[in-house]
């Protein structure tokens, strides 16, 4: 069960790697908004899943956030996450239905595309058709960031664990079970798509990875959406629906009650997430919402009391 323990370690960030960045467009700005209406706010973070170890410390942006906060929201579960339970569910989500095989579900130019890939990298394509056409993606994903270097924790997993050696109240936006049916639909509408266009960012990973990383330090959401979201929309449209549109219209309800308590929160969820007209943030400011970005230590509140500063 190795190899499913590097997916569910990967796969929540699959959708943000599909396009380059350019780091050069970027502004100094930052990955972390405040959000404010009627003198109450909350934090928002966009974050990697997995990153490597080069990539910290995180930028300062996020632990002034953090030291802010009493309670702190992650789309699921992180500890769930690495159960034995959950690897054995992301596993019969990523297999082939009984009866079904990419032989059957892909076209034969498709397959010979992934045949060339796997040769290159000395796996048999025997090893990979008890997958699905989405299985099969997360898993060649998985297995690309591992030889890159990107199995250490994300940004989530980095502030899980702070948060319970801080005893600071976590929350979850969606179960588990909700986050691994959302994966298991990737691949609808066009599997010899999702595939075609996956090896083709699969060679590109490394400049992929590193532009990716540039911007979400700098958290321009112009170039966000100019360089990442709007060819996933355009490469990924089946995928931009099931793992961003749906998810964040399920999530806004929920993150609109947290302006109602009298805790500080900090949600943190994919980058990727925040930005255009379908993002949390453009629908925040849409509902009247003041959004600006966290430029440090400055633009976080100095006192945790919602009903006393906001």
């Amino acid at each position: 069960m190795a190899l499913p323990n590097k997916i569910r370690a990967n796969a929540r960030i699959a959708c943000l790697i599909m396009a380059a960045f350019c780091s050069q467009c970027a502004v100094a700005e930052s990955s972390v908004w405040k959000a404010e209406k009627e003198g109450r706010y909350i934090y928002l973070g966009g974050t990697i899943h997995v990153l490597s170890q080069d990539d910290y410390p995180l930028p300062k942006e996020y632990d002034a956030s953090y030291q802010q906060a009493d309670q702190v929201y992650f789309e699921t579960d992180i500890q769930g996450l690495k159960s034995a339970e959950t690897s054995q569910k992301l596993l019969r989500v990523l297999l082939n239905e009984e009866g079904e095989s990419l032989e059957t579900l892909l076209k034969p130019e498709t397959l010979k595309a992934l045949e060339a890939y796997l040769q290159k990298r000395n796996l048999p394509l025997a090893m990979f058709t008890q997958y699905s056409p989405s299985g099969l993606y997360l898993v060649l994903m998985s297995l690309e960031l591992s030889t890159r270097g990107m199995m250490s924790s994300g940004v989530d997993e980095h502030f899980d664990g702070r948060a319970r050696e801080d005893n600071k109240t976590i929350g979850q936006l969606e179960t588990i079970e909700q986050q691994l049916s959302f994966l298991g639909k990737i691949g609808e509408g066009d599997a010899d798509q999702l595939i075609m266009y996956g090896l083709r960012d699969l060679e590109k990973m490394p400049e992929i990875m590193a532009e990716m990383k540039a911007t979400w330090r700098s958290g321009d959401r112009e170039s966000y959406r100019r360089l990442l979201l709007e060819p996933f929309v355009k490469d990924y449209p089946a995928a931009y629906q099931s793992l961003l549109v749906k998810r964040n219209q399920n999530w806004l309800p929920k993150i609109e009650a947290l302006f109602a308590t009298p805790e500080v929160e900090l949600v943190l969820v994919g980058a990727l997430h925040m930005v255009g007209k379908d993002g949390l943030l453009q629908q925040l400011e849409a509902k009247g919402y003041r959004v600006e970005p966290v430029m440090g230590e400055a633009m976080v509140q100095p006192t945790k009391a919602k009903d006393m500063t906001h």
